[in-house]
C-alpha cells in the first residue's frame, strides 16, 4: 500500500511539473531529448557534464595552487567547484534542490559570448562562433582578423586573464549572454561571483589546470556545451588528437632520444622546469627524454592567473644532469638572465646551439601566438619538437612556434 501511495504521489508531482512546463512553455515536450549531439569527456579532469532531456549539468572544479601558496591562493586539495545548469531555450529550468542547490542557471545556446583566457580566441574560432564574440580579455590578440575587429570596436576588452578580475563596467555595457572567466585564485573566483551578482551569466575557465595536453585540448568541448556545438568541438578534438597520434608513430622507433630541458632561468639562481604536465608529455611524444621528469612533483606554482612555466629546481641540481641536456627550450628569447658561460658550457645544448624559444610568432603590439594557439594545437607544437629532435623525419616542416635563442 505504501509503495502504491508513493507511486501515485510521484505521478501527481511529475504530472504537475509537466503541466506547469507546458503552460509556461507551450512547445516544450517533456520526453524529448533536446541534445542529440553529446560530448564525451575522456581526458579533461576538471569539468564534467551530465545530460538530461532538456538541460545539462556542468561541474567545473580545480585546485588553485600547487607548489607554493600565498594569501591569494587556495591549497590544491581544497578544490573550487562550480555547478551550472544549462537549460535549453524554450524549456523550463529544473528545481534547484539537492545536488543542484545553489547552481547557476544559464539559458542555451548563448547568442553572444566573451572570454578572457588567452586561448579563448582559438577555441571560439575553431567552433565557428566568431560572429557571436563580443568581448576578449584584451585586444592584443595575434589573430589578424580578431585584432582588426577589436580596433574597429566590434568587441570589448573585458580584462585580461592575468588581472585579478574582470572589468565589470565593460561587462555591464556589453552584456554578453555568457562570459567565460579564467579562475586561478580566490580573487578571480570572486570576480565570477561579482559578475553573476550583476545579473550576467558567467562560467569559470580552468583549461590551464589540466595535467595532460589532450585534457587541456578537451576544454573546447566545455565551451561548446554553452553553444550546443558539441559536434563541432568533437570533430576538432578528434582531428587534432589523430594528428598527434600519427606524429607520435613517426618517432616511435627512434632509439636516439636527446635530452631536453624545457624551462627558464631566474636571477635568483633557479631554473623553472617542466617536470611533468602536457609539455613534458609532448617532449616524450616527440622522441626525446626529459632528465627532470617527476610525476610526483607539483605541476604548477600558479599564484594569480594559471600561467606557469613549471617547478623551481636549483642551479646545483640542474648541473648534476647538465651533460644529458641536448636542447633547452624556453620562453626567454635571450640568455640575458642565464648563468655565466662557464656554467652553461657544461650543457651540450649550449655548446651545440640547441637553444630555442617558443615566441617566434610575435607581433610588435605585444601579441604572442603561443598563448593563443599552443594549447589548442598541440599537433603544431609536436611537429616543431620532432623537427628539432629528429630533423630527417619532417624535412619540409618549417618551425612554427620555435626560433633560436640569442646568446648574450
Amino acid at each position: 500500500m505504501l509503495l502504491v501511495l508513493l507511486s501515485i504521489l510521484m505521478g501527481c508531482q511529475n504530472s504537475e511539473t509537466a503541466t506547469i512546463g507546458q503552460q509556461a512553455f507551450p512547445d516544450f515536450e517533456v520526453s524529448k531529448d533536446y541534445f542529440t549531439q553529446k560530448a564525451s569527456i575522456e581526458y579533461a579532469k576538471n569539468f564534467t557534464v551530465e545530460y538530461h532531456n532538456h538541460y545539462k549539468v556542468v561541474r567545473a572544479k580545480v585546485g588553485f595552487g600547487a607548489a607554493h601558496q600565498d594569501a591569494d591562493s587556495v591549497a590544491w586539495e581544497r578544490a573550487f567547484t562550480d555547478v551550472m545548469v544549462l537549460v535549453q531555450r524554450g524549456t523550463p529550468a529544473p528545481p534547484l534542490e539537492g545536488e543542484l542547490a545553489g547552481a547557476q542557471i544559464i539559458e542555451i545556446p548563448v547568442n553572444t559570448i566573451a572570454g578572457n583566457a588567452d586561448d579563448a580566441p582559438t577555441r571560439f574560432l575553431a567552433l565557428g562562433v566568431g560572429d557571436k564574440l563580443v568581448g576578449l580579455g584584451h585586444g592584443d590578440v595575434y589573430d589578424e582578423g580578431l585584432r582588426k575587429r577589436f580596433l574597429e570596436g566590434e568587441f570589448a576588452a573585458i580584462g585580461a586573464s592575468w588581472h585579478t578580475g574582470p572589468n565589470l563596467e565593460v561587462l555591464l555595457e556589453t552584456k554578453p549572454d555568457l562570459t567565460l572567466l579564467t579562475a586561478a585564485s580566490l580573487t578571480q573566483s570572486e570576480g565570477i561571483q561579482q559578475t553573476r551578482k550583476l545579473g550576467l551569466a558567467a562560467a569559470p575557465e580552468f583549461s590551464w589546470s589540466e595535467v595532460s595536453y589532450l585534457g587541456q585540448l578537451e576544454w573546447i568541448k566545455y565551451d561548446a556545451l554553452f553553444l550546443n556545438a558539441e559536434a563541432q568541438a568533437t570533430r576538432f578534438f578528434e582531428d587534432i588528437k589523430k594528428r598527434c597520434e600519427e606524429l607520435k608513430q613517426l618517432v616511435a622507433q627512434q632509439t636516439e632520444k636527446p635530452g631536453v630541458l624545457w624551462g627558464m632561468h631566474s636571477k635568483s639562481g633557479n631554473w623553472t622546469v617542466r617536470a611533468n604536465g602536457g609539455i613534458a608529455e609532448l617532449i616524450e611524444a616527440a622522441g626525446a627524454k626529459n632528465p627532470f621528469a617527476n610525476s610526483q612533483a607539483a605541476i604548477t606554482e600558479t599564484r594569480a592567473n594559471g600561467l606557469s612555466e613549471g617547478i623551481p629546481i636549483s642551479d646545483e641540481i640542474i648541473l648534476t644532469q647538465a651533460d644529458e641536456v641536448d636542447f633547452i627550450i624556453s620562453f626567454q628569447s635571450t640568455t640575458d638572465n642565464w648563468p655565466p658561460t662557464n656554467y652553461m658550457n657544461t650543457f651540450p645544448a649550449f655548446r651545440n646551439k640547441g637553444l630555442y624559444h617558443h615566441f617566434k610568432r610575435y607581433r610588435d603590439y605585444g601579441a604572442h601566438d603561443w598563448y593563443q594557439t599552443a594549447s589548442m594545437r598541440p599537433d603544431l607544437l609536436l611537429m616543431d619538437l620532432i623537427k628539432l629532435f629528429h630533423p630527417d623525419i619532417l624535412p619540409k616542416h618549417e618551425l612554427f612556434f620555435m626560433a633560436p635563442i640569442e646568446i648574450i
